[in-house]
């Protein structure tokens, strides 16, 4: 009895602590971790590990009310890194709507750890935190028109052996550690001042953080072997372009005749396959036939594959299509873009259904376009066919380059292919099946910009491909249990309500 009571009296004396100032030092502190962390960039990527800690210790000692206005207001100052973002691609009440809709869910994540680990503080607590963000996590995978746009996840693309995880659990495994680091370490301060043992819980949230990255190691240390080919890839000043849905002959011809010398130039350093941006060549029914040929053309002339994107203007409608031409002229593959970007629906764009898959030389492979990866679940239907490469012509919004190249890179680690992808006002990357980036380039809206790289063909089969979803759906069913357990567990006076 006289122990609960020493307990109780320790937090009550932590709750005085907090005063107004300690509690704004702990929202700046946060917020600005948080801030820099899940910007576009990457730059600051291991911020996020340590930006919850201070919400989280202050959660265990305050009100519910205290708690949630700390963690809203910490988490928003870290979603203001894309608000600048957001007002150039949605309209500015969605962004504001946007920008405060993750904060408040992220108060809900903190409150619902609060009540678990107030009703029982022990080693599985230190769970609880990982377990909840999670949980919000992949309901927004499974929801949201954007796919996993918002996962933390991608802001560790840089961060190499964190990221192999997602080859065994998909991009979830590593929002779950991130979180799981926070969680360890401040489970650990505050076992430690509520006078318990802190060795096995030591134990056990270190071992769990460092598994992951030693196999992560293990696995970028191996070469990766296969067939390689050279790739280039090219994009035209973004300046040539004013609107691609108004039919123009001329236009069309010059556009085409742009990207062709590229193809020349490329094809001069002894490249396999060229390819192109999304939507970089604007054809009508009439226009089409003559675009075609000129493509076709280039292709035989140089002895060259191309993969290039294809806007194709109908009557009362529009497709995205990637188109691939081999070296001899024949189309292999005619795909259209599956998931659009809400602009594209306004502008009258239709949706495709079926993954595009096709034989290059004998070596099964795949092209999808843009926010086509942004879908997790959608580009493992590309696992039919064990694609050895993947590529992606896209369009990005010059902010969101590193970002939504790196997002496309981690479908290559979940799925164990290489990937080309090439951006108009974004990035030019080269990647293998671990992830790391071979060759990247900018764009330069003002100037061509091309870039060229060896690959190696690989398709590996990994336990995330086997398996499917399930660490998502595992979260789900820890999460209800924390909640049981919770509710369960009659309050004390040392872990009041």
């Amino acid at each position: 009895m006289e122990s609960n009571s020493t307990n109780f009296k320790t937090a009550s004396r932590m709750y005085k602590k907090f005063s107004l100032l300690s509690l704004a030092i702990s929202i700046v502190v946060s917020g600005f971790c948080f801030y820099l962390s899940e910007g576009l960039s990457g730059n600051f990527w291991y911020l996020l590990w340590i930006a919850p800690i201070p919400i989280l210790i202050i959660s265990y000692y305050s009100s519910w009310k205290t708690t949630a206005l700390v963690a809203f207001l910490a988490y928003l100052i870290g979603r203001l890194s894309w608000l600048p973002y957001l007002l150039t691609v949605v309209p500015g009440m969605l962004a504001i709507l946007f920008t405060l809709l993750l904060p408040l869910i992220f108060a809900v994540i903190v409150l619902l750890n609060r009540f678990v680990i107030r009703a029982r503080i022990n080693l599985v607590s230190i769970f609880a935190y990982p377990v909840f963000f999670c949980l919000f996590e992949w309901i927004g995978f499974l929801v949201s028109r954007d796919g996993t746009i918002a996962s933390l996840a991608y802001s560790q693309a840089n961060f190499l052996p964190l990221i192999q995880i997602a080859s065994i659990a998909g991009i979830l495994a590593i929002s779950f550690w991130v979180c799981l680091f926070a969680s360890t370490i401040s489970m650990l301060w505050i076992f430690k001042k509520e006078n318990k043992s802190i060795t096995i819980p030591t134990i056990i949230g270190c071992s769990l953080i460092l598994l992951p990255l030693l196999f992560g190691i293990v696995r970028i240390s191996k070469s990766v072997e296969g067939k390689r080919i050279k790739v280039g890839l090219a994009v035209v000043p973004a300046r040539s372009y004013k609107s691609f849905l108004d039919p123009n002959m001329d236009f069309e011809k010059k556009i085409t005749q742009m990207h062709i010398k590229e193809i020349d130039s490329l094809a001069k350093s002894g490249v396999e396959i060229v390819v192109l941006a999304e939507k970089v060549i604007p054809v009508t029914d009439s226009s089409e036939p003559v675009i075609m040929e000129m493509l076709k053309d280039a292709a035989r002339r140089n002895g060259v594959t191309i993969v290039v994107g294809i806007t194709r203007i109908k009557t009362g409608y529009n497709r995205n299509i990637a188109l691939v031409i081999d070296k001899n002229g024949r189309i292999l593959e005619d795909y259209e873009k599956v998931n659009l970007f809400p602009g594209e629906m306004y502008e009258g764009f239709r949706k495709g259904k079926d993954p595009g898959l096709f034989d290059w030389n004998s070596n099964p492979a795949g092209v999808a376009i843009c926010k086509d990866l942004d879908f997790d679940r959608y580009i493992a239907r590309y696992n039919e066919k064990s694609p050895q490469i993947l590529f992606v012509p896209a369009w990005d919004f010059d902010r969101d380059g590193w970002l939504h190249s790196r997002m496309a890179i981690l479908r290559s680690v979940e799925n164990g292919y290489p990937m080309v992808r090439v951006a108009q006002q974004g990035r030019l990357t080269l990647n293998d099946n671990r992830g790391r980036v071979y060759a990247e380039a900018t764009t330069n809206g003002n100037q061509s910009t091309t870039l060229s790289g060896n690959i190696v063909l690989k398709n590996e089969n990994t336990l995330y491909r086997s398996l499917g979803y399930y660490f998502g759906e595992l979260i789900a069913v820890c999460a209800i249990l924390f909640l049981f357990s919770g509710i369960v567990t009659k309050p004390t006076k040392n872990n009041p309500a």
